[in-house]
């Protein structure tokens, strides 16, 4: 993030406040323009005095509240609360009385390139693997942010945290020192034996924490008092900041994560047979139509094909939403539907980048988690120069991550790169709202001030909610998004009073 200060002229005009935001998204930073002042924040819930009472956009919170998605953009649901999204730049005139508000514009998009075909000989597991550690070079070299004691590796026991421990220790011939949720009930098992796979085979450290020690909005716990509750972080935010905790107490000050992992082989357009469930990935308007070439890929390994597909890696096609939660409200159903014609326009989706939108707001979700406990997190799968890689690669490596799946074989540690299953976390998460955290919803849901929105009936949330809870039908994310919803507008109250996180 690079800050400029223009001073004014003689002549009264006054002066400007340039904000570049990096590419990579990792520390991101939001603000809010008040009258003569700027104020700005890697916590957003910092800035939640500056708020008002009505502080909710509509349309953002109805998206949220029927698909538990806040899309990436620097507009926030937060009414003039605003992101400084990957490469973008804000500017804003300083002086007493500024003549025009904070404005945030996108970097150009970026024309990604298509799927090339494996040249004769060429080796992509070893490609990917290369890529991979020329990317993390960046910080676990000599000298690097994380070289030394200070950095450890986030790890599931999947096939994305396990490859960048793994990448890790192999550069650095150390025994990487990793921390983990353990997963309850049936899953334990096979996850224990992913773990165990990657101790043996590298020497690693381990530090793990239950996931159900630290229940999700656990009585008691910050966000169940309303106290700077940001809707889009992280899920899992009691068990996940204690687990940071741990780390911070340990001397942790960097973590490797595998965040966007899952985004690396992920279908192109072309690779799609079923429409979505929504679209959010309509082509943007500044995206050049698709083009034609012929390039090598990295190390020689790719040939380009003479197709086309959607530069931009978006569906071109609009799709109705999912059927959305009873108990929204026809305002917010139709504000739903008023966006199906130019989704990217009514969200003010930011433009393409090097790395997928999902993988770049995932890193933005969870930063401010990370930056809590004085961690710094590290995202080596979100290089652009990986993701390009991967990008080309034709879809036998793509479908079903053979390509990682693969090479963490190939480094013995099949358990992990083979598993018998995955790991699921929304068991835990319906434990908890049905049983800790149920008095806390129902306290929620009796007097919402969501209510005050018009974009929920509270007496068909109330009645739904105690229905689901005692094992009737819904999802889990219904309730959890309305409840976090809420105690967000709670906190933006609760700070206005004088109370902050």
């Amino acid at each position: 993030m690079t800050v400029v200060v223009r001073a004014g002229n003689d002549g009264g005009r006054p002066g400007t406040l340039d904000v570049h935001a990096g590419p990579w998204g990792t520390g991101s930073l939001y603000a809010v323009a008040r009258g003569g002042e700027l104020h700005a924040d890697w916590d957003p819930s910092r800035l939640y005095p500056l708020l008002g009472g009505d502080c909710l956009d509509p349309l953002r919170a109805a998206a949220y509240l029927a698909w538990s998605d806040a899309p990436y953009s620097r507009r926030t649901l937060l009414r003039d609360l605003w992101l400084f999204t990957a490469g973008s730049r804000g500017t804003w005139p300083t002086g007493d009385d500024p003549a025009q508000p904070l404005r945030v514009t996108y970097p150009p998009p970026v024309r990604l390139p298509r799927v090339g075909r494996v040249a004769p000989g060429g080796d992509v597991p070893d490609a990917f693997w290369r890529t991979l550690g020329a990317s993390m070079r960046r910080w676990v070299g000599p000298g690097g942010a994380a070289d030394g004691d200070l950095a450890a590796y986030e790890v599931s026991g999947g096939l994305d945290s396990s490859l960048v421990a793994a990448c890790a220790a192999t550069l650095t011939g150390r025994p990487p020192r990793t921390y983990g949720l353990t997963m309850p009930g049936a899953q334990r098992a096979g996850q224990r034996l992913r773990r165990a796979e990657l101790i043996d085979r590298f020497g690693a450290v381990d530090t793990t924490r239950e996931l159900t020690a630290d229940p999700l909005l656990a009585p008691g716990g910050a966000r169940a008092r309303a106290r700077g509750v940001v809707p889009w972080e992280e899920c899992y935010h009691e068990s996940v900041g204690a687990l940071f905790a741990t780390a911070a107490a340990d001397g942790v000050r960097s973590l490797f994560t595998g965040f966007g992992g899952d985004e690396l082989c992920a279908p192109h357009p072309h690779d799609l047979r079923a429409p979505h469930r929504r679209d959010l990935c309509a082509p943007h308007p500044h995206d050049d139509p698709p083009a034609r070439e012929n390039t090598t890929g990295a190390g020689n390994t790719t040939e380009a094909e003479n197709t086309t597909e959607a530069e931009n890696g978006r569906a071109a096609t609009p799709t109705p939403p999912s059927p959305v939660p009873q108990h929204l409200s026809r305002t917010a159903q139709q504000l739903l539907h008023d966006t199906l014609t130019d989704q990217v326009s009514a969200f003010d989706l930011a433009p393409p980048g090097h790395v997928a939108e999902s993988a770049v707001e995932s890193v933005t979700s969870g930063s401010a988690l990370y930056l809590r406990h004085g961690i710094w997190p590290i995202h080596p799968l979100c290089t652009p120069e990986l993701a390009r890689l991967c990008r080309r690669l034709p879809g036998k490596w793509r479908s079903g991550r053979t390509v990682q799946r693969d090479l963490l074989t190939g480094l013995g540690l099949r358990t992990i790169g083979r598993p018998d299953g995955t790991d699921d976390f929304s068991p835990a998460m319906v434990t908890a709202l049905r049983g800790p955290a149920r008095p806390l919803l129902t306290d929620l849901f009796g007097a919402p001030l969501l209510a005050d929105t018009g974009l929920v009936d509270p007496r068909v949330l109330l009645s739904r909610y105690l229905t689901w809870a005692d094992g009737g039908p819904g999802h889990e994310m219904e309730f959890y998004s309305a409840a976090i919803l809420e105690l967000t507008l709670r906190s933006v109250e609760a700070s206005g009073q004088g109370h902050t996180s």
